[in-house]
């Protein structure tokens, strides 16, 4: 593990607590800022969930730690906090959780090797209903219903934790679209990649449908990535670098890759457990191919960008060995 690696999670805590710390020591000057962040944290999301672009991702981020602050403000004065007290509860808290959950979540699809991410968001669902419910009946009833301090700081826990858990599938969406924008080397995937299918199509008009196939392929796969949906990514994307569509892809790039796995087909076989006989897969090899799939399936992403840029140009492996 690398030094940054190491520091990340501490340095970016942090950042956060402090910025949170000056954000409610300075509060009672600026009331009006509480309005600003207030909407802010309600229609950000909805707002910036479809604006694609490398950069969102920045935007995004800073939703779930002022959404949780002012939450934990609410309960730090609920339970009358001693001001030093309160100040550091409600810059702390909220930083330590948000980093820590954002970091641990947001290229994982596994956890501890074993559940998938998607069956541990369905268990958190349960849980919010309960909460709504508590929620629902305290606030709607004939008489609201007073809870006391230990109650009020199982509800706090658990409502911070489900909202975290769900305003950070907006950031790490954002986050696994900057990823892939950073590897193809654009602001913009959509842009690009527009850009290339209109030149395929100029050049091989009569195989417009294998084109736009071509086409649905790739932004499948960017879809399926960007929601975390790691395994169909890869295995949509390996048939654009795998099956001949609009030509044959083996001619332009290579399915080997550096490290192990030694190739793409051969993470796909351990994958869709095919071709045992061929190849021993274990569980254990099955498990550490999915923890690394993300990094897998961004490789593959840029080979199958690297194929449609290489088709458009027409330069072939073997023209390239040639040069």
């Amino acid at each position: 593990m690398s030094l940054y690696q190491k520091l990340r999670i501490p340095f970016a805590i942090l950042i956060s607590s402090l910025s949170l710390f000056l954000l409610t020591l300075f509060f009672p000057f600026f009331v009006n800022v509480y309005i600003i962040i207030l909407v802010y944290t309600l229609i950000g999301p909805p707002l910036l969930v479809n604006i694609h672009h490398k950069n969102t991702y920045f935007a995004m981020l800073p939703i779930p730690y002022l959404g949780l602050w002012l939450i934990s403000g609410l309960f730090f004065t609920s339970i009358s906090t001693p001001p030093f007290l309160f100040i550091c509860l409600t810059s702390i808290l909220p930083s330590l959780l948000v980093t820590c959950m954002h970091i641990f979540s947001r290229k994982r699809n596994m956890l501890l090797n074993r559940v998938p991410m998607s069956s541990f968001a369905r268990a958190w669902f349960v849980i919010i209903s309960i909460i709504l419910f508590t929620l629902g009946i305290s606030t709607l009833g004939p008489e609201p219903i007073k809870l006391d301090t230990f109650s009020k700081s199982i509800l706090y826990a658990l409502l911070s934790i489900a909202y975290c858990s769900f305003t950070l599938t907006y950031v790490n969406s954002a986050y696994r679209y900057r990823l892939i924008c950073t590897r193809l080397n654009t602001s913009k995937v959509e842009s690009k990649m527009t850009e290339l299918f209109e030149k395929l199509l100029e050049k091989f008009p009569q195989k417009k449908d294998d084109v736009n196939q071509l086409k649905e392929y790739f932004s499948e796969a960017i879809r399926l990535f960007e929601e975390g949906s790691y395994e169909m990514a890869f295995l949509k994307t390996y048939i654009i670098i795998g099956d001949t569509t609009v030509t044959n892809p083996k001619e332009y790039i290579s399915d080997k890759r550096e490290g192990k796995p030694s190739s793409f087909s051969e993470i796909r076989t351990i994958l869709v457990h095919s071709r045992r006989k061929d190849t021993v897969i274990s569980p254990k090899q099955i498990a550490e191919t999915r923890t690394k799939l993300p990094e897998y399936t961004l490789e593959i992403i840029q080979r199958a960008a690297t194929f449609i840029e290489k088709l458009v140009s027409n330069k072939t492996m073997d023209n390239m060995k040639q040069k």
